[in-house]
């Protein structure tokens, strides 16, 4: 893809981006993004082939920024604990920050009425991001820095931990807690998990 279709098409992406977290998704047409962004209906349904395949962009690139935080190193001198409450801190925060939380509300109100949305979202964040999880807890288990039973539950109990009232209350518009409450909350929340599963 040319420079400068990429330019465009991530324009595109911005822009639906933005109309889709203010004024809904069923609100967007392809004709107030056209407006915004300039090109036609023809070049929209070429790139992305219509207003869902947008909207699947919209989440593509919301999640790989999820992603971005669930990077560990299994075989390193890091100590555990300090992988494990950076990892907690970015969490929380990218959780809690408004466009991951607008996207969620998005994907939230569609999918009830599109099963395959959902099972792409699913697919492409919490059930991925778990995944890279178990890995880590498994080469942890390996070499010997935790005892775990079920890591697939362990992970599930760690990002549930970590999610706390956090991210139910930025879903309501309350606002994100400070770095230092983050900080706190994340460091205690790691304690209390390697706590019920040291080797």
């Amino acid at each position: 893809m040319r420079p400068s279709t990429l330019i465009k098409r991530q324009n595109i992406i911005a822009v639906a981006t933005k109309l889709f977290f203010e004024q809904g998704y069923p609100e967007t047409s392809l004709d107030q993004i056209i407006e915004q962004c300039g090109g036609s209906k023809q070049t929209l349904y070429r790139y992305f082939g219509d207003k869902k395949g947008i909207l699947v962009e919209v989440i593509t690139q919301c999640t790989e920024e999820m992603e971005a935080v669930f990077q560990f190193e299994s075989d390193c001198d890091i100590p555990l604990f300090e992988q494990l409450t950076q990892f907690a801190r970015e969490y929380i925060k990218t959780l809690c920050a408004p466009e991951f939380i607008n996207m969620y509300r998005v994907v939230v109100a569609e999918s009830r009425h599109d099963k395959e949305l959902a099972e792409f979202f699913l697919s492409r964040g919490p059930q991925h991001f778990r995944h890279i999880l178990i890995d880590f807890l498994l080469s942890q288990v390996e070499l010997g820095k935790l005892k775990l039973d079920d890591p697939k539950l362990a992970s599930i109990q760690l990002l549930g931990l970590l999610k706390g009232d956090y991210f139910q209350e930025a879903l309501v518009g309350i606002a994100t807690p400070s770095e230092q409450e983050i900080k706190q909350y994340a460091d205690q929340a790691v304690k209390c998990f390697l706590q019920g599963c040291s080797a």
